[in-house]
Parts: structure tokens; C-alpha cells; sequence
């Protein structure tokens, strides 16, 4: 394999790069640096959206059927919807906090999503945690 293009997409380190699963046409960056930048792979000067998840990035996932992009980051899932003007996440979504022991003396530690993945139906959204449970998400139509 031989490298195609090259582009400078953070300051800081990528943890993570996604790419349309439809189309290709878009790419998905994000790290350390808290932004999520979404690239149109014809123009890689700047990004064509940037968002600001005020956490770190683990991973990113667009949704196969919806024009939705997931962040995994160290305080929760956030969805954007890419059609909206809107920069805020469309959801935010956060575990529950484990109860704490009564002989405990620290208060129980929120997990951090680390990795994520859509179904193909783009209906439930896989999550998986550093307190090794996979957390699945399905998205509920409130018309039914």
C-alpha cells in the first residue's frame, strides 16, 4: 500500500477516524483535542463542520442510515445530526452510575466509552465501556 494523501487534521493526537459507510464522502476525526471534525474528502484544507464535545474522543461512528455521527468520549455518547445548523449533540448519553458500597470509601468511578458501532438497520447503537460491559442503545420512534 502506498499513502494517497496526507492532511493535518488535529493539533494533538487522532484517536479516532470514521468514514461514511455508504458513500465515503465524508470523514470523521477526532482525539485528544476534543473536537469532532467532519472532512469532505474532496476538499481537506478544513473541515467542512467541527464540533466541540468537551471531552476527550475515543472512537466515531456515522450511522448507516441516518445522517447522525456517535462519539465515544470520557463522559458519555454524543450524537450529532449532521442535517441540523445546530452545533450541540442531538443526544447525550451517559451511564448509570454504579451505586456505591457502604463500606466504600470512594464514591464508584463513571465508566468511559471507548469504543462504538451501529447496527447496519442504523437502529441500536453498541457501545463498550471500561467497566467491560457492552451498553446497547436502540433508538425509539415516539410516534409508536
Amino acid at each position: 500500500m502506498q499513502v494517497k494523501a496526507s492532511f493535518k487534521a488535529h493539533e494533538g493526537h487522532i484517536q479516532a477516524v470514521s468514514v461514511t459507510p455508504n458513500d465515503g464522502k465524508y470523514v470523521a476525526t477526532g482525539g485528544r483535542d476534543r473536537k469532532l471534525n467532519i472532512w469532505d474528502v474532496t476538499d481537506l484544507n478544513q473541515p467542512s463542520r467541527s464540533f466541540d464535545a468537551k471531552s476527550q474522543i475515543n472512537q466515531i461512528a456515522f450511522n448507516p442510515k441516518m445522517l447522525w455521527v456517535a462519539a465515544a468520549t470520557e463522559s458519555g455518547i454524543k450524537i450529532w445530526n449532521l442535517i441540523s445548523i445546530n452545533n450541540d449533540p442531538e443526544h447525550t448519553l451517559t451511564p448509570v452510575i454504579p451505586k456505591a458500597n457502604d463500606d466504600a470509601k470512594k464514591a464508584p468511578k463513571l465508566p468511559i466509552c471507548v469504543s462504538l458501532s451501529w447496527n447496519a438497520l442504523g437502529t441500536r447503537l453498541f457501545a463498550g465501556y471500561t467497566d467491560g460491559d457492552i451498553r446497547v442503545y436502540e433508538i425509539v420512534n415516539k410516534s409508536e
